[in-house]
C-alpha cells in the first residue's frame, strides 16, 4: 500500500508522519518555556489559540538536541486530542512510501518499540513512520499536557491584550 508521507531527518535516520495528521511545517518558532517538564520539551507556542507543546525529536528518542539551524523546522501536527510540535533537523519532502515486511523480523528480535508504526521505502532507504500515540508514556504525558494547562491559564501566551 501506498501513502503520503511528510519525510524528516533525525539523527541521519530518515522518518514519516502520515501527511493526514500534519497541520503545518513551521520555521523555528520562539516558544514559552514550561516549567517542570523533560529536557526533550522545549516549550510551547501558540497556534490557532491554543497551546502546542514542542518536542525536540532528536533528543526524545536519541538523548541529543537538536542544533538550530536555517533546516531546523517544527512540524505542527495531530496528537491525541491536542496538537504537537516536533522539532527536526531537515525535511526531506513530502513523497508516497511503499510499506515493508519488515516489522516481523523487528518484533522478532525485540527492537521495535511502540512509537514506530511501520517501516518504508524511499528509493534504497528504509524510512521509520512514527505512531505520534506512543511516542511518551502516560507519565510524560501528563506532564506535558499538565504544563500547557498551567501555562494557558497563567494567560502566559495571551499576547492580545491591549495596551
Amino acid at each position: 500500500m501506498v501513502k503520503q508521507y511528510i519525510v524528516f531527518k533525525s539523527h541521519e535516520q530518515m522518518f514519516a508522519l502520515p501527511v493526514s495528521i500534519v497541520k503545518r511545517v513551521v520555521e523555528f518558532p520562539k516558544f514559552i518555556i514550561l516549567p517542570e517538564v523533560p529536557e526533550y520539551v522545549l516549550g510551547a507556542v501558540e497556534f490557532n489559540n491554543t497551546m502546542v507543546p514542542i518536542i525536540d525529536f532528536k533528543n526524545k528518542l536519541f538523548g541529543e538536541k537538536v542544533e538550530e539551524n536555517p533546516s531546523s523546522k517544527v512540524i505542527l501536527c495531530n496528537w491525541e486530542d491536542n496538537s504537537l510540535g516536533l522539532l527536526i533537523e531537515e525535511i526531506i519532502g513530502i513523497t508516497e512510501l511503499t510499506e515493508t515486511d519488515y516489522e516481523a523480523e523487528i518484533e522478532r528480535a525485540n527492537l521495535k518499540r511502540g512509537y514506530v508504526d511501520k517501516f518504508l521505502k524511499l528509493k534504497d532507504d528504509v524510512v521509520i513512520s512514527i505512531n505520534l500515540t506512543y511516542l511518551f508514556d502516560n507519565k510524560q504525558e501528563d506532564q506535558i499536557l499538565d504544563a500547557l494547562e498551567e501555562t494557558a491559564s497563567e494567560g502566559t501566551f495571551d499576547d492580545s491584550t491591549e495596551e
